[in-house]
């Protein structure tokens, strides 16, 4: 049953009981019923999908939040080197006292320096998890190698078996054909 909730959400429950079903076989309380809604798309589905698009829309919000940030850093250090340029050449014709003037960025520079550590923490934790999931395919690789190692040491050993026991079925029959002679002719 479809319901729509604010922009386009669509809400999943499950069918009213009575309604339409009379045909049908009552479920056992234990057995699982999979949530549906017209033409059987799976509720489950539609909540990831929806999931994915949030995520999706969060990262392009960020994306252009970095690109804006990006150009805003351009700026402010070209203002920055503009300034040093600035006061490099007065220095050399006359050497008038800026140590007191207004930094760049003034009171915005807290501000800046949680930006880079927020930035930094993000960028760091991301990495750890595609260390950690580097360890863990390395971690599985070798247990699946290690595991390849043991199928194929046992495949050598059960071959050797293998020619040992048709080796002693030869000589089980050459045997048994030398003590009963030409006239028994029976295969094993």
């Amino acid at each position: 049953m479809l319901g729509a909730g604010p922009r386009g959400a669509v809400a999943c429950r499950a069918p009213e009981v009575g309604v339409g079903d009379a045909r049908r076989a009552p479920r056992a309380r234990a057995e699982r019923r999979r949530h549906t809604i017209t033409n059987g798309v799976d509720c489950g589905l539609l909540k990831q999908v929806k999931e994915l698009e949030q995520e999706q829309e969060l990262l392009l919000q960020g994306l252009e939040m970095m690109a804006r940030g990006r150009d805003w850093y351009q700026q402010q250090l070209q203002r920055v080197q503009e300034h040093q340029h600035r006061l490099g050449q007065s220095r050399a014709g006359a050497d008038f006292g800026t140590a007191g003037g207004p930094r760049p960025l003034g009171r915005l520079l807290p501000k800046v320096q949680e930006v880079a550590r927020c930035l930094g923490e993000l960028l760091a934790a991301a990495c750890a998890c595609a260390q950690q999931t580097i360890l863990m395919l390395k971690e599985q690789n070798r247990l699946l190698t290690q595991e390849v190692t043991d199928k194929s040491e046992r495949i050598t050993q059960l071959e050797q078996e293998k020619s040992a026991l048709i080796k002693q079925l030869f000589e089980a029959r050459a045997l048994s054909q030398q003590e009963a002679g030409p006239l028994d002719s029976t295969f094993i």
